[in-house]
């Protein structure tokens, strides 16, 4: 019988991994819009626009990052314990994956918002690819830092 402790663990990694794809689907969405409508006038723009459409999806890897890592640790009970992982270790894993959780989804989001913006600068100045990449990974940075928090918090859990 599965335990409620590693159920709750669980649900933590795969919540990590859903929310980190629902926010990189959806700023790769936005991204991908103004895409189609920039090389529709210019095709040559094709690989810029590709570059910048491609930036959110990071974040989906991030979060599977995540799930797998929650995976590991548990895994980490031994096979003999994995299914009746303690309440408390499972509550502290599922806590130890919300700053991924939301870090992800919503600096996807955003990112994808951002690269939009920077396509329509591309579109106007070619020239401008460099300085307009770095604004969406401005926004990158933040699901850096999301996955950084969960990976040490992981760390600490694995050592209770």
């Amino acid at each position: 019988m599965i335990s409620l402790g590693f159920a709750i663990a669980l649900a933590g990694g795969a919540l990590a991994a859903g929310m980190a794809a629902y926010g990189s689907s959806v700023g790769v969405g936005k991204a991908g819009e103004m895409a189609g409508g920039v090389i529709s006038e210019d095709p040559d723009k094709f690989g810029s626009m590709l570059i910048l459409q491609a930036l959110p999806a990071t974040q989906a890897i991030y979060g599977l990052v995540v799930a797998i890592l929650v995976l590991v640790k548990i895994e980490g009970f031994s096979e003999a314990r994995m299914l009746d992982l303690p309440l408390g270790a499972g509550i502290a894993i599922f806590a130890a994956c919300i700053p991924a959780m939301f870090g992800e989804l919503i600096s996807a989001i955003w990112q994808g918002k951002v690269a939009v913006s920077s396509m329509g600068a591309v579109a106007k100045k070619p020239e401008s690819f460099g300085r307009a990449v770095i604004m969406p990974v401005m926004v990158e940075t933040f699901g850096l830092f999301a996955l950084i928090a969960t990976i040490i918090i992981l760390m600490v859990v694995i050592q209770l």
